[in-house]
């Protein structure tokens, strides 16, 4: 069932996103209508249909892979269509080139977007229009390089190298940073890193960019080649699509952190790292005290709401390379490399310290809560003088966190400690 969304959604957005997406509609089309680029030609006519052909042919043996792609993102979203939309922007006239990309965006929107997602018109609008303005940055960069007429015969080397390459940085500069600022005013408790997205999808869309400018060169030199690109566009989407059902596999549902079997899979990995070096690496676990007074009084969708902000907390006291997962319940763990004991346990006292602080409101219903008093007890064990194996490491740790319980809760205990 297509999802329902109330007609002026934009007037419910944050307040500053209308004028935003007026001002990029607004540039976009005051742009097309300044810098139309040359009068097309019959080649240029020719080109432009094998691109939309192509294109609209990749998206129908794709659907199945796009929709569910769509169904697992929870970020911003790169599709397969730049291919298509950046070789178009490198040889046709600059009318004609946004013409195509509209119509492969508008084809993807009917074919995948709306009927799974019913996306708001003015989030459509918007991303059609950032991705005019992506369209018509690349004739000013080509032009500068001196590669205006692609046909030209003493362009070619790396001199087309450079110009490409510097092409696909403005493309996806342009059609980025709007979106960008677009997600940040929408969700603006989401660090500024998450908005441009993860590294991988960075090099997904520079991987589709490149292939743009490779369809671009086909186009020019052997045009009827150009029907053999789809083929590695849908082969890389369903690579995609199958490391994102892995990253979706490794992750817990409910709090987004690593499931039990993927975190010891970690801890198994940094173990064979540091077979020889004996480097040392703590491991963490963490349980909320009490925590099921919390599901009985607030029930448990408060909960769960606890525990993902008590998840999003213990990351945010964490290092960028270090790995944290649910174990179960109410219970979490770490993984933390290249530190020795009191490294670990200063970590593990700053965790504690923070989901002390917490202050979690839930709504349940018609009625708001705030949660406060939650507190954690920390158990620590280092490799290599707690335990060398996985579940030596996981044992020791639970010990410690165990005894801090007895102690009194609210407490950071490392098998050291206990061991002297």
């Amino acid at each position: 069932m297509t999802a329902t969304r109330p007609r002026w959604a934009i007037l419910e957005a944050p307040r500053l996103v209308l004028p935003l997406c007026l001002g990029v509609g607004t540039l976009a089309v005051v742009l097309v209508v300044a810098f139309p680029g040359p009068v097309p030609t019959e080649t240029d006519w020719a080109r432009f249909l094998a691109l939309l052909v192509v294109s609209c042919v990749q998206t129908e043996l794709s659907l199945g892979t796009e929709k569910a792609r769509r169904y697992l993102a929870d970020r911003p979203h790169i599709n397969m269509t730049s291919v298509w939309m950046f070789g178009g922007a490198v040889v046709l006239p600059a009318a004609l080139a946004v013409t195509l990309a509209v119509l492969t965006y508008l084809h993807l929107w009917l074919r995948v977007w709306w009927p799974i997602q019913g996306r708001p018109a003015y989030r459509v609008v918007f991303s059609s229009a950032t991705i005019v303005l992506s369209v018509l940055s690349v004739p000013p960069v080509l032009r500068l390089f001196g590669a205006a007429d692609v046909l030209r015969d003493d362009w070619h080397g790396g001199r087309a190298l450079l110009a490409i390459a510097v092409a696909i940085l403005v493309y996806t500069t342009v059609n980025g940073g709007p979106v960008a600022v677009a997600v940040k005013l929408h969700h603006p408790e989401r660090p500024w890193r998450k908005t441009f997205g993860t590294k991988a999808e960075n090099a997904l869309e520079l991987a589709t960019l490149s292939l743009g400018g490779v369809t671009a060169t086909v186009l020019l030199t052997q045009p009827v080649l150009v029907a053999l690109m789809p083929l590695p566009v849908i082969v890389l989407h369903r690579n995609v699509l199958m490391r994102q059902l892995e990253e979706k596999a490794a992750q817990d549902s409910k709090t987004g952190l690593l499931t039990a079997e993927e975190w010891q899979t970690r801890v198994a990995a940094e173990l064979v790292r540091n077979a020889k070096s004996r480097e040392p690496f703590g491991v963490l676990m963490i349980d909320l005290d009490r925590f099921k007074k919390v599901n009985d009084t607030y029930g448990h969708v408060a909960g769960d709401a606890v525990l993902r902000t008590v998840a999003a907390t213990i990351t945010g006291q964490l290092r960028a390379y270090d790995s944290v997962g649910r174990w179960g319940g109410e219970e979490f763990v770490v993984l933390l490399p290249q530190i020795p004991d009191q490294g670990a346990c200063d970590v593990a006292e700053r965790v504690r310290t923070a989901v002390g602080d917490l202050s979690v409101t839930v709504a349940v219903g018609d009625t708001t809560h705030v949660i406060t008093n939650l507190s954690a007890s920390v158990g620590v064990a280092c490799f290599p003088d707690a335990a060398t194996t996985v579940d030596g490491l996981v044992h020791r740790a639970d010990e410690a966190m165990y005894f801090a319980k007895r102690a009194g809760r609210n407490t950071v205990v490392s098998s050291a400690e206990r061991a002297t």
